[in-house]
């Protein structure tokens, strides 16, 4: 009954893949298609796992692609590919006895396939497109409308802590030609200014107390001249049916044709007026709910950039895309149409009130008798279309959640053959949304054509009480002539006044849903600005755990309990254990995903949380178990962390991860188009992609979470070579030397201190110290030497491997893949 939160971010990898093992063998299937399935469980549940799929495979075709050596024993018949090309085949035996399983033997003559150049010239349409960008040494969260610097031919896309969060993106792309449109728009003339020009409003600062009056505030300026604008606008709307009297008492009726030239030119005038007075508020009005409006989006986007991990662990991204798309678009048809559309009514309303009052005090009486009934039937529509559209906003979120969450998944859905029924299940719940929908429309039926009916019958009894004084000789025909004229503007304004109140209804559940967002803690808060300390330019990176628990939200046992460890500058530790006993959770600590729930995170001897966070993440570099890369290309992916960095910067960070030999391997070099959620790149070459994205910062403290589980051996053994090399470690050397520092000078970057989770002990092998974890506890460290010889658990992890634990050969070149058949 363990809840799973979207993409399964609740769980950890290994239990992710755990858990699609069990869904693919509960279908029984007759083919079965295992895609290095086992990447990312420890050595241990990696054997207990082949003992159950040999038993599994025996009565049906298996197909696997493998990265270790261990799962090749699950194969009768091994094929190995290099270049999309078969180039050897037969048993494992028969393989090693031919050294086909070598890498270094399936090198073509001509050497590494450098087919492409790196940075190739591309059609104008797609160069002018501007790449994915972070704002790395500022405010993660500053925004600007001013584009970066192209700088590759990738279209623009921003991600969020935790995983994608756009529906759009996730599930209708935009098309070649729409990206080609919008990059040919002209460029902004300039950031929006917000409150006084002295001290105007940051729209990315947090706003605990979020209320519309503070909404309104920067723009209080524009809106008092709207209501002047359309309180002008009002009075000279009134002061035509009193001309209108003028004209048939003083000028049709007295027969003085000059009466009525007089106030038919004054009629003119009071109409171009109107016009000029109604322009002149539409524009202003635009331009404060515009700036209203991006003020609302850029801090709502800000504050889920703040937000922590597990925000977006149990909000699903169709809810926040909602938030974001619907409830600001309900806002922003209220502000631009809406809210102008009130003020004037009202004021109409008011005004002709007065004026039917001073016109003829009975007939104003019969004409305002309908007012407490409409007043009555509006409070029960108001509490019944809120309860509606509250619950149809819900709906909603529901179904575009499920068709992100569908979309994303399709793979799986059509692997599955689940097409049908998820089908249905989007269909149950659109339905559900039309019933809620269809109940708010009865409301709307049902209110509108009341107050409709109300104002006909109000002008019906003034006609009727009027036409009867007129004949007694009581009211003259140019009085009733305006109060019929007057009625007309206060009827026609009272409906205006129901229709703009449902818009109100729908704006006042959006701008709940996004108060309810932007009041919303996150669990990374920032220290108070006395107990703040400045990040260094540099940080040592030292690092201690002391007597840190964690637990998650809703878990009932803790993922950490007791946790104390040190790690020295320029130390590499690995972490490993089963699936499950915290290794991710100790590497979102050190990264400040989330906050320790006991104990202390101390880097440099200061706690994590009195560091500013971003001025802390520009010193850290992540790649986490599943390398996520934005809609762009290749470089811009790599450049994300620094989009000013150079074409030369960025190959060579490339370089220093092994990267290179891939991506010349690309049509596009650097310059290869890369979609959503990587599409179009092997998750190895995504991997690696990652890999360089965290060289490029240059980062003191690196974390990686299982970050070489999707490469091949040889592929890994050349990137954690070159990582040796880039912290001044020589991997050829005992551990006792390994976190030497280079000489001042050398080539060599300073030597930073690295965290690495990882399954493939021959990878934990290489650190300085190992860290044993079991049910989120530390139960073994030290040197791969001292913890064979203790003989605990960590050999028991060895043994279980043993296949696998074999010293990397750094000076093989990788073959693309190794797929293993298994035909029965």
């Amino acid at each position: 009954d363990t809840l799973v939160g979207e993409r399964g971010l609740t769980l950890s990898g290994g239990q992710r893949q755990r858990v699609a093992l069990a869904r693919t063998l509960l279908s029984d299937p007759r083919v079965l298609l295992l895609d290095d399935a086992t990447s990312a469980v420890d050595a241990r549940t990696e054997a207990a796992i082949h003992d159950t799929l040999r038993a599994v495979t025996a009565t049906r075709t298996t197909i696997l692609i493998a990265h270790r050596r261990s799962t090749l024993k699950l194969a009768d018949r091994i094929v190995v590919l290099d270049a999309g090309r078969v180039v050897d085949e037969g048993t494992e035996a028969d393989l090693d006895a031919r050294g086909a399983l070598d890498s270094g033997h399936l090198e073509d003559d001509d050497g590494p396939p450098r087919t492409h150049e790196l940075w190739p010239e591309l059609p104008a349409p797609e160069r002018a497109q501007t790449p994915p960008t972070s704002h790395r040494g500022h405010n993660p969260c500053a925004v600007s409308t001013r584009s970066a610097p192209a700088r590759s031919t990738a279209p623009p896309a921003i991600g969020s802590p935790g995983g994608r969060v756009s529906l759009v993106a996730d599930s209708m792309p935009a098309t070649p030609e729409l990206l080609a449109a919008v990059a040919a728009l002209p460029e902004p003339a300039g950031d929006p200014v917000l409150g006084p020009a002295d001290t105007p409003v940051d729209p990315t600062a947090p706003d605990p107390e979020f209320a519309l009056r503070r909404l309104l505030r920067p723009v209080r300026g524009p809106l008092a001249l709207s209501i002047v604008l359309v309180a002008a606008s009002a009075l000279t709307s009134i002061a035509f049916p009193s001309l209108a009297r003028l004209a048939v008492d003083g000028g049709i009726t007295a027969r003085a044709p000059g009466v009525l030239a007089l106030t038919a030119g004054l009629g003119l005038l009071v109409v171009a007026a109107d016009w000029l007075l109604t322009a002149a508020q539409t524009v202003v009005t635009a331009r404060a709910g515009e700036s209203v409006l991006y003020l609302l989006r850029v801090r709502s986007y800000a504050h889920l950039q703040r937000l922590g991990l597990d925000y977006y662990e149990r909000e699903r991204a169709g809810r926040i895309m909602t938030r974001m798309t619907t409830d600001v678009d309900a806002l922003s048809t209220f502000l631009q149409t809406g809210l102008a559309q009130a003020v004037v009514s009202l004021l109409t309303v008011v005004g002709v009130a007065g004026a039917l009052l001073l016109t003829d005090t009975q007939l104003a009486l019969v004409a305002l008798a309908a007012l407490p009934v409409l007043g009555v039937a509006t409070f029960v529509f108001r509490r019944r279309a809120s309860v509606a559209y509250q619950e149809a906003r819900e709906r909603v979120s529901v179904v575009n959640a499920d068709l992100q969450e569908n979309v994303s998944g399709l793979r799986v859905s059509q692997a599955f053959v689940r097409e049908d029924r998820s089908a249905e299940e989007f269909g149950a719940l659109s339905e559900a949304y039309r019933v809620t929908r269809l109940r708010a429309q009865r409301y709307i039926a049902t209110y509108f054509p009341f107050a409709a009916l109300l104002s006909e019958l109000g002008q019906a009894a003034v006609l009727g009480v009027g036409a009867s004084r007129v004949a007694a000789g009581d009211l003259t025909p140019g009085v009733l002539t305006a109060f019929l004229l007057y009625l007309a503007m206060f009827f026609s304004p009272v409906q205006q006044l129901s229709q703009v109140f449902d818009g109100y209804q729908q704006a006042r559940v959006g701008l709940s849903r996004i108060g309810d967002l932007l009041r919303t803690p996150t669990s990374v808060p920032p220290a108070a600005a006395a107990e703040q300390v400045e990040v260094p330019p540099r940080l040592r990176g030292e690092v201690e755990m002391r007597s840190v628990s964690f637990r998650y939200a809703g878990a009932d046992r803790d993922a950490l309990h007791q946790v104390s460890l040190r790690i020295r500058s320029g130390e590499t530790v690995a972490l490993v254990g089963a699936t499950g006993a915290g290794k991710s959770t100790v590497v979102k600590l050190l990264g400040r995903y989330y906050d320790v729930t006991a104990g202390q995170v101390l880097v440099d001897g200061v706690d994590l949380r009195r560091y500013p966070l971003d001025g802390f993440r520009q010193r850290l570099g992540v790649v986490p178990q599943e390398a996520h890369l934005f809609v762009g290309d290749v470089a811009s992916n790599i450049a994300y962390g620094r989009p000013s960095a150079t074409q030369g910067e960025i190959e060579s960070a490339a370089a220093a991860v092994g990267a290179l030999d891939m991506i010349a391997t690309l049509p596009g070099g650097f310059r290869q188009p890369v979609g959503e959620r990587g599409q179009g790149l092997s998750a190895g070459q995504r991997q690696l992609v990652a890999l360089a994205r965290a060289q490029l910062v240059d980062p003191d403290l690196l974390l990686l979470d299982e970050a070489t589980a999707a490469l091949d051996p040889s592929t890994e053994a050349a990137v954690l070579a070159a990582g040796d090399r880039l912290a001044g470690r020589r991997p050829d050397v005992g551990s006792e030397h390994r976190h030497r520092r280079p000489d001042v000078g050398s080539e060599h970057r300073h030597s930073r201190t690295t965290v690495l989770v990882a399954h493939r002990l021959a990878t934990a092998a290489r650190a300085d110290r190992i860290v044993v974890l079991e049910h989120g506890r530390i139960v073994e460290q030290g040197s791969h030497a001292e913890l064979l010889a203790a003989g605990g658990r960590y050999t028991a992890f060895w043994l279980a491997g043993s296949v696998e634990q074999t010293a990397p050969d750094t000076d093989r070149r990788p073959a693309d893949e190794v797929s293993a058949l298994r035909v029965r």
